[in-house]
């Protein structure tokens, strides 16, 4: 009750007993006795006054020490880094801290008394989500215990956000609802880290393996490749079978130099080059094979050379890798663009667009892992291995697809490297 309501109450309650009063003095009270009624009601007033005072007094410490439990608990709900949510049991928004106001976009509106679908409506981005967390509260209510999941909340910048939520239901003694306390613990970052662990871990085994492995292939693969050339030369009717043995051993050749590459430190030797230049003696170098996919290579790169410090013949190798995939993975009579650009911060950018068959989302997240491949005869190494030039040149890599409509990459690389020299780490970061 509003304090100006409480003052014109006691008023009128006041002016009530005064006139009562007087007119049962008056009327019914005999003379003998007014001076001692007088006295009575004077002294009954002061004492119901009183405790009316003291009752207000009481309750207004009680006021104030949950305003500053409230207050206590607001400030420390909202110096955690968790999304802290606390429900009525209808479900309706009671407290939430500024974390979980900030995450679905609500700091400027009045959430208390509100059911998740009815915040949906202030928060577009975000309504789907929202709609979806009451759907969530009412699997919790139903089991009646506590419920624990991840959930994935995108961003508007396109990334998402992963939370290990935890739900708390809360019944009353008759076993009606009471409330739900929801907290959502951001575990992006932890699996990341574990995403990352999981690669190096998978890149550690394919360096011990290739070490074992690669060198003890090399050795017979030269004595295969010298008798295979020797026949060639000596025997003409089966020139077509020499050719294809050749191409398969040069295959192996390759295949065993990505494993020599991942298995052990690379030192490289930075030189000046114009990475014009690089990208088309790739071009050139994969002309002829795009001529037989029937596919056309657009390239668009600026007038001036930009020079670059990077090892020209790893990044050759980088170019063929991606130039190539796009051009397999291209339909008939369509077109590979690369486009070459420079960045404001000192970083070029070289973008490899395709309109072929695309990559699904699971297999976009696997892109880089060592031995995983879409192709038939892939071996899962040229990728990993384009992964690891890019790192070694302090850069970044990034693919973006859609299915049965195209894919895009896009390599950035700083124009100058910390270090005229560098080692290439065994392990890579996808």
């Amino acid at each position: 009750m509003k304090k100006t309501k409480l003052v014109f109450l006691y008023l009128i309650s006041s002016l009530i007993w005064l006139i009562a009063s007087s007119y049962l003095l008056t009327h019914y009270i005999p003379s003998s006795l007014v001076n001692y009624f007088e006295r009575g009601k004077e002294i009954l007033y002061i004492l119901i006054t009183g405790g009316i005072f003291y009752f207000f007094i009481l309750k207004k410490e009680e006021l104030d020490t949950t305003k500053e439990q409230e207050k206590r608990l607001s400030t420390l709900i909202n110096s955690m880094v968790d999304f802290v949510n606390f429900k009525d049991g209808d479900g309706r928004w009671i407290q939430s801290n500024d974390f979980g106001l900030k995450l679905f976009q609500l700091e400027n509106v009045d959430y208390r008394g509100k059911k998740d679908s009815e915040l949906a409506q202030y928060s577009e981005f975000y309504a789907d989500a929202l709609r979806y967390c009451e759907v969530s509260d009412e699997e919790t209510w139903e089991k009646g215990q506590i419920t624990r999941c991840e959930e994935v909340i995108p961003l508007p910048d396109g990334t998402a956000k992963i939370f290990d939520t935890i739900k708390v239901p809360l019944f009353h003694e008759d076993g009606s609802r009471e409330g739900l306390v929801v907290i959502g613990r951001d575990i992006t970052t932890l699996r990341q880290a574990e995403e990352r662990l999981s690669r190096t871990e998978k890149l550690s085994l394919v360096g011990e393996l290739s070490a074992s492995v690669a060198h003890e292939i090399r050795n017979p693969l030269t004595s295969l490749k010298g008798f295979v050339q020797l026949l060639q030369m000596e025997d003409d009717n089966h020139q077509d079978y020499y050719q294809i043995m050749l191409d398969e051993l040069n295959r192996i050749n390759h295949i065993v130099g990505e494993l020599l590459l991942l298995a052990k430190p690379q030192h490289i030797k930075y030189t000046e080059v114009a990475i014009q230049k690089i990208l088309k003696d790739v071009i050139s170098l994969l002309a002829v094979e795009a001529n037989l996919y029937n596919v056309q290579i657009d390239f668009s790169f600026p007038k001036e050379d930009i020079i670059l410090e990077c090892e020209p013949n790893q990044l050759k190798q980088l170019f063929i890798n991606l130039i190539k995939n796009s051009i397999e993975a291209s339909k008939q009579d369509s077109k590979v663009a690369i486009n070459l650009g420079l960045t404001e911060n000192g970083k070029i950018t070289v973008t490899i667009k395709d309109n072929g068959c695309g990559i699904s989302k699971e297999r976009l997240q696997k892109m880089g892992e060592p031995f995983y491949s879409s192709k038939e005869k892939g071996t899962g190494l040229g990728l990993t291995v384009s992964y690891k030039i890019v790192q070694s040149h302090k850069g970044h890599i990034v693919f973006e697809s859609e299915k049965d409509v195209g894919t895009t990459v896009t390599i950035t690389i700083p124009l100058v490297q910390d270090t005229q020299s560098a080692i290439v780490p065994s392990t890579v970061q996808a």
